[in-house]
């Protein structure tokens, strides 16, 4: 076995390229298979955004403990294998609810699939120190994230042009079909990366701490652990709110579509091919913004994690949402405004990312990331409960965009006054 703290001079960064594919590809069929269930759900008149974005979330709030556990106690490249089958099984069984026409089964399976990846993302995490070291952090947590950013965009703008070209192909009454075969071509891609997963080193793992059973409701002692160092504590925060951000603007979008092309009767065909239009266009936007943000803030980040890159996207994101409140919807300046804010968010996120995930103890790095996941996803549940009030309450996108303008200027300021104080 291999020492978890320093890379091994025998490990090739073919590794590394490996985890950055298998986990690419479960953002990417993750948010593939959510997306083809929304565009269903438009095409069935059932507003499933909500209910699915508090899916995706809601294990990590539940089992964030014992994931940690478990990529601390057991090999994370076996956790790792181990989850990638599981979502091979998955994506089938929703492949084939989808063709027997049964959208609860398909959005079942899809709740499987959400716990999963609350399994996969601590051993995935925790692999990235293990393979690399310390002094190449900074890039490749980098590049995972820019990886993911890739892969939440494939997966969101194809799975929405997929079925509207499906249903533009094989007529109204395809929906089911427009989604099923995507799903199953997932699958097999899925077969692939089980394949591809079994070339990833096995690393020894560094906590012995047996089974309890307050695993199961631990999650204070994890977030005390996190909370009591100020370099893990200030970087949550910002991770934090960056998913918070993501996912109410993900939210915003989507209700920009619908107000666009509003869906009167389930005959109204036009209407859900603009909104499934639109909805693409809006993420490949924010997304290929991030991409680029992501990309741009790796490279300065390559030999040195430097946190001054994260005062800038913090200041970025707040100009960003500020604009996307002022400029007419639609316009190529709100599309570029869409894709400066994605581009300060991700310059915002990596630096974060990878101070946390090197000043992790080994022994607890898998805790302190299950931490992190459970904070990042009750912030989840709020983007989901706080983008839903504002719209309840009759606010505009335009309007909605305002208030992210005034809460990402003050995590800007938080974050620009206590990273100064630690010592890189």
């Amino acid at each position: 076995m291999q020492d978890s703290a320093q890379p091994a001079k025998s490990t090739p960064w073919r590794s590394f390229w490996s985890l950055t594919v298998i986990q690419s590809m479960n953002s990417l069929n993750e948010k593939g298979v959510q997306f083809l269930l929304i565009a269903l759900g438009i095409w069935l008149m059932q507003p499933l955004q909500y209910p699915l974005s508090v899916l995706i979330v809601l294990p990590f709030v539940l089992f964030s403990p014992l994931g940690g556990w478990l990529a601390d106690r057991y090999c994370k490249t076996r956790l790792l294998q181990g989850m990638v089958l599981l979502q091979v099984i998955v994506l089938a069984g929703m492949t084939a609810g989808l063709f027997m026409h049964n959208l609860w089964v398909a959005v079942g399976f899809f709740s499987i699939f959400c716990v999963q990846a609350m399994f996969f993302s601590p051993a995935k995490k925790g692999l990235v120190k293990d393979i690399v070291g310390s002094e190449n952090i900074g890039f490749a947590s980098g590049i995972l994230e820019i990886s993911s950013m890739l892969a939440l965009l494939i997966g969101q703008i194809g799975a929405l042009s997929l079925v509207y070209m499906l249903l533009l192909h094989w007529g109204s009454e395809a929906g089911y079909e427009a989604a099923a075969w995507p799903c199953a071509c997932a699958t097999v891609g899925a077969v692939l990366v089980l394949l591809l997963s079994f070339t990833i080193p096995r690393f020894k793992p560094e906590s012995r701490s047996p089974f309890r059973w307050s695993l199961l409701w631990e999650h204070f002692a994890q977030l005390r652990m996190l909370w009591r160092n100020p370099a893990l504590r200030n970087s949550e925060v910002g991770i934090g709110y960056f998913w918070f951000i993501a996912g109410t603007m993900m939210l915003i979008a989507l209700q920009m579509a619908e107000d666009a092309h509003p869906v009167l009767s389930s005959a109204d065909f036009i209407a859900v091919l603009g909104q499934q239009k639109d909805s693409a266009l809006l993420m490949a936007w924010i997304s290929g913004g991030s991409i680029a943000g992501g990309v741009l803030a790796s490279v300065i980040c390559a030999r040195r994690i430097r946190t001054w890159v994260a005062n800038v996207g913090g200041l970025g994101m707040t100009l960003g949402c500020l604009a996307l409140a002022l400029i007419p919807y639609g316009s190529t300046l709100f599309l570029l405004s869409l894709a400066f804010t994605g581009f300060m968010a991700a310059g915002y996120l990596v630096p974060l990312n990878a101070l946390l995930q090197d000043r992790a103890d080994n022994d607890k790095r898998g805790d302190v990331i299950a931490a992190g996941n459970l904070v990042d996803c009750f912030l989840g549940i709020m983007s989901v409960l706080v983008q839903y009030a504002m719209r309840a309450a009759g606010l505009s996108p335009q309007w909605q965009c305002g208030i992210l303008a005034i809460t990402s200027a003050l995590v800007a300021l938080f974050i620009m006054r206590n990273l100064r104080r630690i010592k890189l």
